[in-house]
């Protein structure tokens, strides 16, 4: 047993060193070929798992059915290849991300990140390449705090943060929190300290997308909700930043005015009132660009979420 948990541990060693490897062959490439391998990559694996079945192949073919309304089975299939070939292009693009960051992002709205007036929280989704967001925030010379999720993957995760560090230098005054039970404290005392804040608000965990609704009842938890309390809180504006890819490993970056209350004030009931505002604009971005949403696959419309989270709170 023991011999065979060292071959375990061996063998895992191996393959974290083989994929980190990989990543630095990868960041050697030029952008289109480096996107373009991830496509091809996914594009294989797709038409396998769609050949096998696999269980995240019959949840997109549902998610589609339901989202876009396509009954014809040949379509979904297409779909679900772009949407695969999709994922390759996010995990390959890793490792020239600071490359695309310079050359091929395109930034609209950034007279909303003019002028800004004390801390600010700045909501994303996880579509396009999100990690841009932070290329956004470079060029308007705005330094962040962001909250991130510490997945399992410790090569990805590596990578990841080089790519973050890179677009964000802590020692220029950006912060990277990972996602606990503390992290809710450390962003409160980021926003007395004045600190900019970035969330995404379409977090998956404990099996479940969590925002939008499209739909379902979700509970008023989460990052979203986050969000929401801590802008009615420090009486703080919320401003919304959309990335999308638009063609290849092109990319644009939509800053959109910030939210404010139904009412124009700060008050009891803003948070629900921002909540379904952030709620609304999730699904208006995902409305015409499913296929280019990363939680698409492990969206469960049909799984209810346990009583538990309704009524949990974030801050």
């Amino acid at each position: 047993m023991k011999e065979g948990g060292e071959m375990v541990k061996r063998a895992a060693l191996l393959r974290q060193w083989c994929e980190l490897f990989s990543a630095r062959v990868f960041r050697l490439l030029p952008i289109d070929v480096a996107s373009g391998v991830g496509a091809r990559i996914a594009y294989f694996e797709a038409s396998r798992s769609i050949k096998a079945k696999r269980p995240w192949i019959n949840r997109l073919h549902r998610n589609f059915e339901y989202l876009e309304g396509i009954a014809d089975f040949k379509t979904r299939e297409q779909r679900i290849i772009q949407h695969a070939m999709h994922i390759g292009r996010v995990y390959a693009e890793y490792p020239v991300l600071h490359k695309i960051a310079r050359n091929r992002l395109s930034v609209q709205g950034e007279e909303h990140l003019r002028d800004l007036a004390g801390p600010v929280i700045f909501v994303s989704a996880h579509t396009g390449q999100w990690e841009l967001i932070l290329e956004v925030m470079r060029r308007s010379h705005i330094s962040t705090t962001v909250l991130y999720d510490p997945i399992p993957e410790k090569v990805f995760l590596k990578v990841a943060m080089e790519v973050r560090r890179h677009l964000s230098p802590e020692e220029q005054g950006n912060r990277f929190i990972p996602a606990s039970a503390s992290a809710t404290r450390e962003l409160v005392a980021c926003l007395k300290t004045g600190d900019n804040l970035i969330l995404f608000i379409d977090e998956e965990k404990d099996g479940l997308v969590w925002a939008p609704a499209l739909g379902r009842n979700i509970p008023s938890a989460g990052n979203r909700m986050m969000a929401a309390r801590l802008s009615e809180k420090f009486k703080v504006p919320i401003i919304p930043i959309h990335l999308t890819r638009k063609d290849g490993a092109d990319f644009e970056a939509v800053v959109e005015s910030p939210l404010v209350p139904v009412n124009g004030e700060y008050g009891a009931g803003t948070a629900a009132d921002l909540a379904e505002l952030l709620n609304e604009t999730l699904e208006r971005w995902l409305k015409d660009d499913y296929i280019h949403w990363y939680w698409l696959s492990r969206l469960k419309l049909e799984k209810k979420f346990p009583e538990r989270f309704f009524k949990k709170r974030d801050c």
